[in-house]
């Protein structure tokens, strides 16, 4: 049999289509995306003799694309909150000790808490895809963030319905938006318990006034025992607020006399996100093994593997220890570093990122 021939003037094949980013994690589609989706890195192209790449690199190049969302680093207190919050679960799971409600804090901004918060959805949800097989009737995890002003428990129930992939709005006869309901909590509730839902994960509780604190728990409270509902929140100071809400809930219940002792307040499990500490005697591994995961992560043509880390006090320096700086600058230096064809990371190339993205560089601004 012979092997058919194309007509060189026949149309070339279509070029394989773009692999898009996965959508927002607020959204049931977007999240799916994120817990079946696994990124790899694009091959590198070919290259001329003297090392360049044949072909021109411009910004939609897939390597730069690569490079601008290196995904999910597991530091230290990522990888031991993942394991207590995947303890709470089994726990709450089996109705032993029922912890409804687990706070994600940290000492200062852009440690890792959303990356924590997402990494606990994605691992939970994965083990039941593991254990049962994908099965889009199911939706273990609901990811939401904090409304910036919700004034009722309605725009909680909002959310849910955002997620859940709801049309909120419809056309009025002058074709202006009015939303179809007030509370879509009854219906949510409805879909959620049906779809076996366990874990809800809200990001931004630092965002709420203090006047919405109660109402919030309170809603929340019911979601979590109406579908023995896992609540992992997120946010700045997230542990102070949970307790400060279940003190105030009930005030009244018992009050303390000289027979009985007063009663503690309610603990509220709490995993906490700190920023890295610097390479030193009592935490020798936390900042190189983070920059070492990052290295790995390159796709540049003259990358040497673990070069990263001669660049690993610089990268401290610049980043503070907060991952909210250090990945997206090894993300832009990477960037960089296609675009100008050096393809490798060197400290002239950090220092322009760090320039790009307003973080200490070499001239100390």
């Amino acid at each position: 049999m012979k092997t058919p021939v194309r007509d060189p003037q026949s149309a070339s094949p279509p070029a394989p289509a773009p692999v898009l980013p996965p959508g927002l994690p607020t959204t049931l589609h977007g999240w799916r995306a994120r817990v079946r989706h696994k990124p790899s890195p694009p091959p590198i192209p070919p290259a001329n003799e003297d090392g360049t790449a044949e072909d021109p690199v411009d910004e939609n190049d897939p390597r730069v694309r690569y490079h601008a969302q290196l995904g999910l680093v597991e530091t230290t207190d990522i990888i031991k909150g993942s394991l207590t919050a995947r303890r709470l679960l089994r726990h709450n799971g089996e109705r032993r000790h029922p912890c409804p409600h687990v706070a994600i804090d940290s000492d200062c901004r852009g440690t890792g808490k959303r990356t924590l918060l997402h990494h606990i959805g994605l691992g939970h949800q994965g083990r039941r895809e593991k254990l049962y097989g994908i099965d889009d009737s199911r939706i273990p995890v609901i990811c939401i963030n904090a409304p910036p002003e919700p004034g009722t428990p309605a725009d909680w129930s909002a959310a849910l319905a955002v997620f859940l992939g709801w049309d909120l709005y419809r056309p009025d006869t002058q074709q202006r938006p009015v939303q179809r309901m007030k509370d879509f909590t009854g219906p949510a509730v409805h879909v959620m318990r049906h779809s076996r839902t366990e874990v809800c994960l809200v990001d931004g509780i630092d965002r709420l006034r203090p006047e919405d604190l109660q109402p919030t728990f309170d809603y929340f409270d019911y979601l979590a025992e109406e579908l023995e509902l896992t609540v992992f929140w997120s946010g700045i100071g997230s542990s102070d607020i949970l307790r400060e809400a279940r003190a105030a809930r009930f005030p009244a219940l018992r009050r303390p006399t000289e027979a009985t002792a007063p009663i503690r307040q309610r603990s509220v499990p709490t995993l906490w996100v700190n920023r890295l500490p610097p390479r030193c005697k009592e935490h020798p591994n936390e900042w190189p093994s983070t920059v070492a995961t990052l290295d790995g992560r390159l796709s540049l043509r003259h990358h040497r593997p673990g070069s990263l880390l001669d660049h690993e006090e610089d990268l401290y320096h610049m980043t503070d220890g907060i991952m909210e700086n250090l990945t997206p600058l090894v993300g832009m230096a990477g960037q960089l570093a296609i675009l100008d064809r050096t393809e490798a990371i060197t400290r002239d190339v950090l220092h322009d990122a760090a320039r790009y993205l307003d973080l200490p560089s070499e001239d100390g601004r």
